[in-house]
């Protein structure tokens, strides 16, 4: 059994891999990370593959839990029948890579992938196998936190999601709402516009749930696409 854990922002995730498919998975916030070695101990892993976007202390805490070496992931040029246009590979994010290759591990065709988390992320495949590239955008949290600390009136919970908003919650809601499924059908429109086929749009993420009915079909809902990139990593693809 191989160990692949994805380290983010505010959460490590982890899952139990066959070669095959999950067996087990679960998830500690960063503040109970100090579990990490009890709860790993009875699994005993023959190899350990992980990606961190989370910093050098999440890092240490994992390598501190285990008996094995860590075989840290970073964005490669070619893996698992996708070819990666990024311009300058030691930037991407593991997690941004990773989640492309686990899309396609998963699905054929031209994809979106939406990786709605702390920050969200979207990317680009093609049918052929190539990475185009993606974006950033601050979360759902984020949004309404930056104008919470920088505004004068607008530190409030956000109200209801609604196409016209007559209240300032509400506004809040809608707007931060707006934004993130403006960035991903953008560039879901870039790509159809550049291969002249509609691509398949994968969602992920905490925050997945607070988008899905924001946007149009075709949609599919992963947990934890970067799991599925590490798997691909695992078997060698």
């Amino acid at each position: 059994m191989q160990l692949l854990v994805d380290a983010g922002n505010t959460r490590v995730k982890w899952a139990l891999w066959d070669g095959e498919r999950i067996v087990q998975q679960a998830a500690l916030a960063h503040a109970d990370l100090g579990g990490l070695a009890a709860q790993w101990a009875a699994l005993a892993p023959t190899a350990v593959f992980a990606a961190n976007v989370a910093g050098p202390a999440v890092r240490a805490a994992i390598e501190a839990a285990l008996p094995l070496p860590v075989q840290w992931q970073s964005a490669q040029a070619v893996a698992g029948g996708v070819r990666n246009h990024y311009r300058h590979l030691a930037e991407q994010g593991a997690d941004r890579w990773l989640a492309v290759l686990g899309a396609r591990h998963l699905y054929q065709g031209d994809i979106i992938i939406a990786n709605a988390g702390t920050a969200l992320t979207v990317e680009a495949l093609t049918a052929d196998g190539d990475y185009l590239g993606g974006l950033i955008v601050p979360g759902y949290r984020l949004m309404l936190g930056s104008l919470a600390r920088h505004t004068a009136n607008l530190d409030r919970p956000a109200g209801a999601v609604c196409a016209f908003p007559q209240g300032t919650e509400d506004a809040l809601a809608s707007g931060a709402i707006d934004a993130l499924c403006g960035a991903i059908l953008r560039l879901h429109g870039r790509l159809a516009a550049h291969t002249g086929r509609v691509p398949l749009l994968l969602l992920s993420g905490g925050d997945a749930p607070l988008l899905q009915a924001h946007l149009p079909q075709p949609l599919r809902m992963v947990d934890n696409l970067v799991i599925y990139g590490l798997a691909s990593v695992a078997n060698g693809l």
